[in-house]
């Protein structure tokens, strides 16, 4: 949200309007976060106490609490007559590089593991997501709020706007929008039909079409929460720089683009550690016992047709005093599922 002119008279009608109808939109967007930190309590606590803490998962917290301090806080900041615009948006917006590249870093995650870790695309992907961090770090540093009106609304300098929600926002774009496609891509160049035709193929890459019910599970869970967060940040970049839309509307959009990647990236990250896969048939990952000293690999061979044969559980003799071993190999087994062949060869490392 933004305005041009600053001062202690009354706002023009039109502006006021605008106003309220941006912070009717950052409150919706509050409401839905809410909700949703709500409806994933159980979740979050099991990943919280009942899982091992790795950089992911505290990527994924960030994300979470930042990205929700940061929407609260902006609701606040358009709809409070505030003393100190400034400092109070400079407060907020800290978080706003802490939940955005916690964000990315779920995104990084996913498509690093899809790719088996190979080193090239875990170089470009790291790279997109070091460029994510930068420009939010700059963003959360450029300040540029200022009051209007009496009472005092604050709202956030036009000209920062296309140079801190657009740049940024372009930068997240170009990496959600990276990460989608090659991650869709990956998964459909593994496991699609012979003989397909360049349309199957492009309405397979958004749809998952055609795909065995494993991995169409994996795409229908992943892929279609990440293209709405692709959607959503291509909006709010392309919001910041129409200069035919009144300046206090050009940054609204961000609010909503926030709350929506946290939550999209989020509830994949949430559904993957927990061994929670969507589809058709219910699917759901098995729960894994290994044994043997950490690094050691079990070997078992799969077939492409036989995806949804592997639920249940699987033992090996291991040691079931140790939950954090069955959470990591469950992840384990659904990211190796993503990213073998059709001869699948399926490897659980014993952590």
């Amino acid at each position: 949200m933004s305005q041009s002119s600053g001062g202690s008279e009354q706002l023009p009608p039109s502006v006021q309007k605008q106003i309220e109808i941006s912070a009717y939109i950052f409150a919706g967007s509050t409401a839905v976060f809410v909700w949703d930190i709500l409806n994933n309590l159980r979740g979050d606590y099991s990943l919280l106490f009942k899982h091992r803490l790795n950089v992911t998962t505290l990527a994924y917290f960030a994300s979470r609490i930042a990205s929700f301090v940061y929407v609260l806080g902006l609701t606040i900041f358009a709809s409070y007559p505030l003393q100190d615009c400034e400092t109070a948006y400079n407060v907020f917006n800290s978080f706003y590089p802490i939940g955005v590249s916690g964000t990315a870093f779920l995104f990084f995650f996913r498509a690093r593991a899809i790719f088996d870790g190979e080193r090239v695309p875990t170089i470009l992907f790291g790279c997109l997501w070091l460029a994510v961090l930068a420009s939010s770090i700059t963003s959360a540093t450029a300040g540029g709020a200022i009051g209007l009106g009496d009472p005092t609304v604050c709202v956030i300098a036009p000209r920062h706007v296309e140079a801190i929600f657009g740049l940024v926002g372009f930068v997240i774009m170009v990496d959600d929008t990276i990460v989608f496609f090659a991650i869709s891509y990956r998964l459909i160049s593994n496991f699609q039909a012979e003989q397909q035709t360049p349309g199957e193929q492009v309405k397979a890459l958004f749809s998952g079409a055609n795909l065995p019910a494993f991995p169409k599970s994996l795409f229908m869970d992943g892929q279609m929460y990440y293209m709405i967060a692709v959607v959503a940040n291509i909006s709010a970049t392309v919001m910041a720089y129409v200069r035919v839309v009144s300046p206090v509307y050009r940054g609204f959009l961000v609010i909503p683009n926030v709350t929506l990647t946290s939550i999209m990236a989020c509830r994949v990250y949430r559904n993957t550690k927990l061994g929670v896969v969507h589809g058709g048939a219910g699917l759901t990952l098995p729960t894994l016992n290994t044994l043997g000293p950490s690094g050691n690999t079990i070997p078992l061979s799969h077939s492409s047709t036989q995806h949804a044969g592997i639920i249940g559980e699987l033992h090996t003799g291991a040691n079931d005093s140790d939950p954090t071993e069955h959470e990591e190999c469950r992840t384990d087994i659904q990211l190796h599922l993503a990213s073998r062949g059709k001869d699948l060869e399926l490897f659980v490392a014993a952590k």
